[in-house]
């Protein structure tokens, strides 16, 4: 019996977990397999249509990601014997040594080191980046800037990478929630974790430079506490107190689709992005999106978002005040958000991802001598 196993830890979480909240669905019906085992929290996975069926089955597995202990649980995972283990991450077990599928989304922690918090966690980073995309019989990428990264920092040969977008993920659900501004007032939206690549501390020097010309207020979406390299607010700001200023900390699903209907813009100023969730799922519910020029978020955003210098705050003073005061520039980027974000898909995604799955089940290729074809 062939058995498929999948690393589902992250799902739920932001970013990679969502991309496989808009994966899963997609891809398990196309897998051509008898047995597929997940791993993850058993309590959040049951909950999902996809898990029901005889094919599916669910391992409870609580261990924290990119720890030690994921290591050492790896000995009594089931798919330590699977026909074909898909890890949505860098994280893979090294003691592993069957058909090995790997997503990668990104290379940050080599791109930009500086947002681990010691020497050792950068070479643990590195050793399992290096390992996972060395090992693997097939490498995901969910951008053409990921696969050129992957290329720049590790030398490794290109063709063996498949692109595959995700799809919208978020913002093909429905909600009735809308967000409570308790000011009353129109904002600008910034999602995203405080964390260093973010940027969000030249997003609120930049909202400092045009507050008095604009009657937003900024909301920062995201987790404020917890990180170990948490962004520090920049120095003189007042967006601690700053009725202005608010961070709204975790909400749910549907509070943020809520805030992206009602914003009148999305300001992204991230320094690195493997591909940039946010960007689609603002787009989809007809937010107006002004995001940096650099890494994945041009390739993802194409002609629909107003572009800036994320690490010149005069630039993007200047986008953010441009996106709060013209309310004629905000409807002609509305109508490009929903032609560009229409471009992505889930069921594409889930239907390249099972393609290269089902041919490594197949048998037909060999590690190390793939040739995967580069989707554009």
């Amino acid at each position: 019996m062939t058995t498929v196993a999948i690393d589902l830890r992250m799902y739920g979480m932001s970013g990679i977990g969502r991309y496989l909240q808009s994966v899963m669905p997609e891809v398990l019906p196309r897998l051509q397999s008898e047995r597929i085992i997940v791993f993850g929290n058993a309590d959040l996975l049951m909950q999902e249509s996809w898990a029901s069926g005889g094919r599916v089955e669910i391992r409870n597995e609580r261990a924290r990601i990119f720890s030690i202990q994921e290591q050492l649980n790896a000995f009594r995972r089931d798919y330590m014997r699977s026909g074909l283990l898909w890890v949505p991450q860098y994280n893979v077990p090294v003691a592993y040594r069957g058909k090995l599928v790997v997503t990668i989304h990104d290379l940050c922690q080599l791109a930009h080191p500086e947002t681990l918090g010691s020497d050792l966690q950068r070479w643990y980073a590195r050793t399992l980046i290096s390992r996972a995309v060395r090992q693997a019989d097939a490498v995901l990428c969910v951008s053409k800037f990921t696969r050129a990264e992957i290329g720049k920092y590790l030398d490794v040969d290109c063709s063996r990478i498949t692109v595959t977008y995700p799809g919208r993920g978020l913002a093909a659900q429905e909600t009735h929630v809308r967000p409570v501004h308790a000011a009353g007032r129109p904002y600008i939206l910034a999602v995203g974790n405080v964390k260093p690549h973010k940027n969000l501390r030249r997003l609120i020097s930049a909202f400092e430079l045009t507050r008095d010309r604009i009657e937003h207020d900024l909301v920062i979406v995201g987790k404020r506490d917890g990180f170990l390299n948490a962004e520090k607010l920049p120095a003189g700001s007042s967006a601690a107190s700053d009725d202005r200023i608010r961070f709204t900390g975790h909400i749910s699903d549907e509070e943020l689709l809520g805030y992206y209907r009602s914003a009148d813009a999305l300001m992204f100023p991230s320094l690195y992005e493997g591909f940039g969730f946010p960007l689609v799922e603002a787009m989809a519910q007809g937010c107006p999106v002004a995001c940096s020029n650099i890494a994945s978020l041009p390739e993802v955003a194409g002609d629909a978002a107003l572009l800036f210098d994320p690490y010149d705050i005069d630039q993007i003073a200047v986008a953010l005040f441009a996106v709060a005061s013209d309310a004629p520039l905000r409807q002609q980027m509305v109508k490009k958000g929903f032609e560009r974000a229409a471009k992505f898909s889930a069921e594409r995604c889930g239907q390249q991802t099972a393609d290269v799955i089902n041919t490594l089940l197949g048998g037909s290729q060999t590690r190390f001598g793939m040739r995967w074809p580069v989707v554009h």
